[in-house]
């Protein structure tokens, strides 16, 4: 039988573990991507630096490479938000992917709420709005202390903020306009409760939950009104009964997309008012990062990313590799820095001898000027532990946080978001 291949949309740090295990599958990894020195260019069995948002030329590439023999078989990515672009890719070749329909719809977070509210899947109030007049009427009619303002087309925080003053609106509504696409503006009623993301495989109209974490926002209070996730916990401590609510929940927004095969990354919140899970959004793509490749992973030995490119080839899935084989504690945080030139960073060499750090990652080079930090993108760096118990993993978070120091324009800087300060 001839061996398989599967395009990868991506060769950034965000898919390098999505090619490294279809090489481990045995499969051959066809990248694209429009940075030609993006590292996944290099370990793929064939890379093109091409701008994958030109479906048009990807396509044309891979036909090129069919007619020298290679078998293309599926198409995927992970922490690239371009369900639309697989679709369409996927359709040409006739491959599995979500449907034209269901990437439309996940993203687009404003259709994605319709949608929901017509399936009686619970969602926070919202409205799309015009201008600053249409959110004050919305919150007014709300009744509610706070809203969210945020673009329906941006991912990665980019554009959101939470609102709690009337006279905030203006400036956060057309902060959330300049990072929308297409100019498109919602405000939703902000829920207060515990969040959880998930990520979940479906096959054939079955849904199985394997990505199952607390995210973590008790941290960064001073990002306000930006709203800044600092990392999250596998698994979640969210009891058993709430637990099967959620995974219920998913089940039931899979089944509204229509998503018969394939991934579904969620946001959920258990709602302290409403006494019930509610979606905040969904996406149909793998997460990128941490949450996949590695708390997952490191926390139960499980591997969906192979069981997703298993989908997307059309091959076989053995869904017994989704059950947890260990039960360790895994928690992923971030490091924070004021704005500046990034003149060092302090105490690598001894982090690395902690032998429970898994991951140790920096974003900006020593030279880098470190912007102000508005979004998910923007942020320093990345670190991983894993340990026996939630306090183990408490101490060994604090223990890096006190390792890993930085000096930002000759001025010693804590990377912990507590100590993070515009100055």
């Amino acid at each position: 039988m001839q061996q398989k291949a599967i395009l990868i949309l991506g060769g950034s740090n965000d898919q390098l573990f999505m090619i490294d295990t279809a090489q481990r599958m045995g499969l051959i990894t066809v990248v694209v991507d429009g940075n030609d020195k993006a590292p996944g260019l290099l370990v793929a069995d064939h890379a093109q630096a091409i701008d994958f948002s030109d479906t048009q030329t990807v396509i044309t590439y891979c036909q090129l490479l069919i007619k020298q023999g290679v078998h293309l078989a599926g198409v995927l990515t992970m922490g690239s938000d371009v369900p639309h672009l697989l679709a369409k890719i996927a359709q040409h070749f006739c491959w599995v992917a979500p449907s034209m329909q269901t990437a439309k719809v996940t993203t687009d977070k404003f259709l994605m709420k319709v949608l929901f509210s017509e399936h009686n899947i619970a969602v926070p109030k919202y409205a799309l709005v015009t201008n600053n007049e249409e959110i004050k009427q919305q919150w007014a009619a709300w009744e509610c202390s706070r809203v969210i303002i945020k673009p329906i087309d941006a991912a990665g925080s980019r554009g959101v903020s939470i609102c709690r003053s009337k006279a905030d609106i203006s400036h956060l509504y057309q902060h959330a306009l300049r990072n929308s696409k297409s100019g498109h503006v919602m405000v939703e009623e902000y829920i207060e409760g515990d969040q959880i993301s998930t990520e979940s495989i479906i096959y054939r109209k079955q849904c199985y939950h394997p990505g199952f974490a607390d995210r973590v926002y008790d941290d960064t209070p001073h990002f306000h009104p930006y709203i800044m996730e600092n990392g999250g916990w596998q698994p979640s401590s969210i009891h058993t009964g709430k637990r099967q609510e959620i995974c219920q929940l998913i089940d039931r927004v899979a089944l509204a997309l229509n998503l018969e095969n394939g991934v579904l990354k969620g946001d959920i919140v258990y709602s302290t008012k409403y006494k019930q899970p509610m979606v905040i959004e969904v996406a149909s793509r793998l997460s990128g990062g941490d949450f996949s490749a590695s708390l997952v992973p490191l926390a139960h030995q499980i591997n969906y990313i192979k069981t997703a490119i298993q989908i997307a080839i059309d091959d076989p899935v053995d869904l017994s590799e989704l059950t947890p084989k260990t039960s360790y504690i895994v928690a992923n945080r971030y490091f924070f820095l004021p704005p500046g030139k990034l003149m060092a960073i302090h105490g690598i060499e001894e982090a690395k001898k902690m032998k429970n750090l898994k991951k140790l990652e920096f974003n900006y080079q020593i030279g880098d000027d470190i912007p102000v930090i508005r979004n998910h993108g923007q942020r320093v760096g990345v670190f991983i532990v894993q340990g026996d118990t939630r306090q183990q993993v408490r101490n060994l978070i604090e223990q890096l946080y006190q390792t890993i120091t930085f000096t930002v324009d000759e001025v010693p800087c804590n990377g912990h978001p507590r100590y993070y300060r515009i100055r």
